[in-house]
């Protein structure tokens, strides 16, 4: 349970970051793009089943 707690906060950071970005230079968009996918990448990898 506390797995799925902590994925899911983390989720929530992603997301939050997702919408973040649109306020940030955009020559930097590309950039916090890959943090976050490599950030969605790893939570998701650790979600069981997946």
């Amino acid at each position: 349970m506390e797995d799925t707690t902590n994925s899911q906060a983390q989720l929530d950071e992603i997301k939050s970051r997702i919408s973040e970005v649109q306020s940030k230079p955009v020559d930097t968009h590309s950039q916090e793009f890959e943090g976050i996918h490599a950030d969605l990448s790893r939570v998701l990898s650790e979600i069981d089943g997946l």
